[in-house]
């Protein structure tokens, strides 16, 4: 039987685990096509395989040179080749004999070195720490007029501390960078990152742009170490901004913390709810949703990283699977005005979830018909909006959003905002009407003035989100 050739190979499904040292880690293995022929090395390969690996191991897992390890001048690499070449090749009767008549080989000297002590720094850990177990934690978040909803982390070592809007429509976080142009200057309050300041801090070698309510923002990507309620995530990629940083002078946020599941080539690394999972810091691919009204009595308003919090919702969740692989997407089957005939869009529509504004926005033709049910004013523009007499929101009727034969009503506290201007009020609609080209497919954007009635389940792990009724709202309504 011919001796196997370099390029004779096939390649096998990925590989998984680690290599011993000096060797590179690669997607695929290369093993020799005969495999029948590799399973027959015979008993002294094994032996010296086994021998060999098993030194080289330990010297890689405690991080000390291999030469270090095997103090014997007897040479592997020889032994394993002439053995190899044995197994493949028949030997002649002759020497068949004489190789089972002659001496055994006696077993080389192989001389581990004992593990070296810990760092001090890892030996003082509380016990605590070494054995924790993924939990799941509350971030609490700030209420900006009924507006915006954001956390307060940190970046860096030691912490630098920035208040993020939470989106789940974005999928990356980014923050202003203090190597910004003299020409940029943000206003007083805002905080910027500072990465000669952190001894934890990375830089990536890919420049950083986005756009943030039609303007382009611009910096590099960076890699650093992010802590948010009492979890500690490292390496995390994010953004710096270094162009168009002033356009954040009139927002109350720093930065961007997205929660949308990542798609192909967007972001240049794991976002920070993907860096929690791997590393391990979470139970499940879950996160939920409390969003508080503004000036409004109750708990604050809450996002649960790793599963729910049953102090913010009653009852039972109704589910519906996602639509779309890289959004929280998903479809619903119609819109009904309590008191009224008939189901507006009944044949259902495409809807996705977005803390990142505070409306509920459709197509202009469904959104009119909508409106002109409930007795509103339209006013032109885009979007387009619509406005109701102050006097009367408290006798509209409930729009009932229906999701898997379930009636999710939104009372007029829900879809009625109220603006305060020079000593007069003025109330508008929370559904805006929007236009889409000829050739996209609409999909309704549920902004958080719906996520405020229902507490919202992300649940990655099944790819589908869950609506159940928060503590303020009132129950569903059979369709």
């Amino acid at each position: 039987m011919a001796s196997p050739q370099l390029g004779d190979v096939r390649l096998l499904g990925p590989s998984t685990g680690h290599c011993a040292s000096g060797w590179t880690q690669t997607r695929y293995r290369r093993v020799p096509a005969d495999l029948e022929d590799c399973l027959k090395m015979n008993l002294l390969s094994v032996t010296v395989l086994a021998l060999t690996l098993i030194p080289v191991c330990a010297a890689h897992v405690i991080n000390i040179p291999v030469s270090q390890t095997i103090k014997t001048s007897w040479n592997p690499t020889g032994i394993l080749r002439q053995t190899w070449k044995a197994s493949l090749e028949p030997l002649p009767q002759s020497a068949r004999s004489q190789t089972r008549s002659g001496p055994k080989r006696s077993k080389p000297s192989v001389q581990l070195l004992s593990r070296p002590a810990l760092p001090s720094e890892l030996s003082q850990r509380p016990s605590s720490d070494r054995f924790s177990r993924p939990i799941i934690r509350d971030v609490k978040l700030t209420n900006y007029n009924n507006e915006i909803y954001y956390c307060t982390i940190e970046l860096g070592t030691p912490g630098q501390k920035f208040d993020l809007a939470i989106h789940t429509s974005y999928p990356a976080m980014w923050v202003p960078s203090v190597h910004s142009p003299d020409d940029y200057s943000l206003s007083h309050f805002h905080r910027r990152y500072n990465n000669a300041s952190s001894r934890t801090y990375q830089p990536k070698v890919k420049m950083f742009n986005a756009f943030f309510e039609t303007r382009l923002l611009g910096g590099y990507w960076s890699q650093d170490t992010l802590t948010v309620a009492g979890l500690e995530v490292k390496n995390q990629t994010f953004g710096e901004v270094i162009v168009e940083p002033n356009m954040l002078e009139d927002m109350i946020f720093d930065g961007i913390f997205g929660l949308k599941p990542r798609g192909v080539a967007e972001c240049a690394g794991p976002t920070v709810f993907e860096n929690m999972v791997w590393q391990q810091l979470l139970p499940d691919r879950v996160f939920s949703l409390f969003l508080n009204r503004y000036y409004a009595d109750g708990p604050e308003s809450t996002l649960t990283l790793g599963g729910t919090n049953p102090d913010y919702y009653s009852g039972e969740f109704v589910y519906t699977p996602l639509t779309a692989p890289n959004r929280w997407q998903f479809k619903m089957e119609g819109i009904r005005i309590a008191n009224h005939d008939g189901v507006i869009n009944s044949t259902g529509f495409q809807a996705e979830l977005d803390t990142g504004t505070p409306f509920i926005q459709g197509p202009r033709k469904v959104v009119d018909a909508l409106h002109s049910m409930l007795g509103a004013k339209a006013h032109q523009g885009w979007p387009r909006t619509y406005s109701f007499d102050c006097s009367e929101v408290d006798s509209l009727p409930d729009v009932g959003f229906i999701l898997n034969g379930l009636i999710l009503p939104l009372t007029s506290k829900d879809y009625v905002i109220k603006e305060y201007k020079d000593g007069q009020v003025s109330c508008y609609s929370a559904l805006q009407g929007m236009n889409w080209r000829k050739h996209e497919t609409p999909v309704w954007v549920i902004g958080s003035a719906f996520m405020r009635a229902y507490y919202t389940k992300f649940d990655k792990d099944r790819s589908r989100v869950g609506f159940a009724k928060a503590k303020h709202t009132i129950p569903f309504i059979p369709s």
